[in-house]
């Protein structure tokens, strides 16, 4: 059975997710999830419904001195929750070091892109999802 991963880029206003297969081998941002508007249990109960998942790739920030910060610490804390809801689904931790800039300067340069105007923070998080579940995809193939 091929492994379908669901990428996570979390944060404590939105929460970022991307979706790949390894028979494909490219991530693709799925959605952002507001969590002043939805359950963020709920919704990745759903998503890995959905999408049969087999893997969560998680983005940490890992800083270079290797010091953790307080959104760390944070990360760290939502990744042992994780582990406990799904136990099931392997966790994999992935270096997000970036990845916000890149999905930046990827949506401004996309065709439909927003080259002149405020870029949509629930582009960015589903972007940044799928750069952090891409970095993981190219280490493990």
């Amino acid at each position: 059975m091929p492994k379908n991963y669901l990428a996570i880029d979390y944060g404590e206003r939105r929460v970022g997710i991307a979706y790949a297969s390894e028979l494909v081998g490219i991530a693709f941002p799925r959605e952002t999830i507001d969590l002043k508007e939805k359950n963020l249990w709920t919704e990745l109960e759903r998503l890995s419904k959905e999408s049969k998942i087999t893997d969560f790739v998680l983005g940490m920030p890992i800083h270079p001195n290797n010091h953790p910060d307080s959104k760390q610490k944070t990360v760290e804390a939502f990744a042992s929750e994780l582990r406990k809801k799904f136990p099931k689904i392997e966790l994999h931790i992935q270096d997000e070091s970036y990845s916000t800039q890149e999905a930046t300067a990827a949506v401004r340069a996309a065709p439909r892109g927003c080259p002149k105007t405020k870029i949509p923070k629930t582009k960015i998080d589903k972007a940044a999802a799928a750069i952090i579940l891409q970095r993981f995809l190219e280490g493990s193939f």
